[in-house]
């Protein structure tokens, strides 16, 4: 489920935070520690930078410093203070310790006056940024396969099935299927199939590399070419799940709905054709398949479609219903529904609730109304087209 995915997708910016995969083996020289001694174990270290011990970070050693300066001075004579935009807390969540490694090449991280560590750009080969990464791919996959379903009216369901399955695409199959989608694509911030390839085109290995227990600087001749693959999936993950909650889409796509009989496609309710409506106004159309446009296996979708007649005969005995299909005029997406006819649309806004929907229609002699379920009209169009 989408919305679950979101969930964890968050929750792995909340739980992995900036104290998990900092280096904790703290090497600090101690302040009368001569120059050239301490220039050689941080060259023999690779270290660029050491906190001077027993001032709790607030003074830092930069081996760029130490060139040219006499080795036999004390290197607390050369050490600086540390710019409070190297601090970062321990408990900063991912996102945000990944941004600030964007930023800077080095982080001394503190809870309170306590040094907890450093963090530099090798620290990305942490596990616990693989597992976050991976989060953050799963997440995107599974957002671009909904944005995809809603865009071309195809359904499509949120985790890729078995090769040969219906739906059964892989992650380069599905970008290579958004690409040439224009809508979706712009809707992304992508003008041009150039430019989102070129934003795009390292995920799939990225992805492959971190299922396999390797990390992103595995695909990086440089650590700073680690941080942008970083910060580009961050900005992608952003638009995507921007677009999923803003929807405008989605409307568009009810609004575009043909609604016909389901045992007689050419009766039309609503849609091209539409005549008199068979029962008396106003009508109330409300599906249970297909929740929030997450696609649900065929007898799942048939089961509770059952489900919400027998719920509507409990709660409206009196309601007049016929069973029709909701259908895109542009693409194979088709639900089976419920036209009821006598039901207050008060109470037809909590059916669908309960049912996991997103909207209803309610038919007019002249109209059809999309509402959503906190009972906005989200789109009105002529029923007869």
């Amino acid at each position: 489920m989408l919305e679950r995915s979101a969930e964890i997708d968050d929750l792995a910016g909340r739980i992995f935070l900036a104290e998990h995969f900092c280096s904790r083996t703290i090497q600090a020289p101690e302040p009368g520690e001569p120059v050239g001694e301490v220039r050689i174990w941080m060259e023999l270290n690779d270290f660029d930078q050491a906190p001077l011990a027993h001032t709790a970070g607030t003074q830092v050693v930069l081996r760029s410093a130490l060139q040219g300066v006499s080795p036999d001075r004390c290197v607390a004579e050369v050490a600086m203070a540390t710019p409070e935009w190297h601090w970062l807390e321990g408990t900063a969540p991912m996102h945000q310790a990944l941004a600030a490694l964007a930023q800077r090449q080095w982080l001394l991280v503190h809870s309170g006056s306590t040094l907890v560590g450093i963090l530099t750009r090798h620290d990305l080969a942490s596990p616990v940024v693989s597992a976050y990464l991976l989060a953050r791919l799963l997440g995107l996959e599974q957002g671009l396969r909904r944005l995809y379903g809603s865009f071309s009216h195809q359904p499509l369901s949120d985790a890729p099935g078995l090769p040969g399955e219906p739906g059964g695409w892989s992650l380069a199959t599905l970008l290579n299927h958004v690409a040439p989608l224009t809508t979706l694509r712009e809707a992304l911030g992508f003008e041009s199939r150039k430019s989102f390839d070129r934003a795009t085109g390292g995920l799939v290995t990225l992805r492959n590399h971190l299922a396999h227990g390797r990390s992103i600087l595995t695909l990086s001749s440089h650590p700073a070419e680690a941080v942008e693959r970083i910060d580009g999936l961050e900005q992608l993950m952003g638009r995507v799940r921007r677009l999923l909650d803003d929807r405008e889409h989605v409307w568009d796509a009810f609004s575009a709905t043909e609604i016909v009989g389901l045992d007689d496609p050419g009766q039309a309710w609503a849609g091209t054709g539409a005549a008199a409506l068979p029962l008396p106004a106003p009508v109330h159309v409300i599906t249970a398949q297909n929740p929030h446009e997450r696609v649900l296996e065929a007898d799942v979708n048939r089961e509770r479609h059952r489900l919400l007649h027998r719920y509507l005969q409990m709660r409206a005995p009196d309601a007049q219903s016929i069973e029709v299909l909701g259908r895109s005029c542009s693409g194979p997406w088709a639900e089976a529904s419920w036209a009821i006819s006598g039901l207050q649309l008060a109470e037809a806004l909590v059916i669908a609730q309960r049912f996991e929907q997103r909207a209803i229609f309610e038919l007019t002699e002249a109209d059809v109304l999309v509402i959503g379920v906190d009972g906005t009209e989200r789109r009105r169009i002529a029923r007869r087209r």
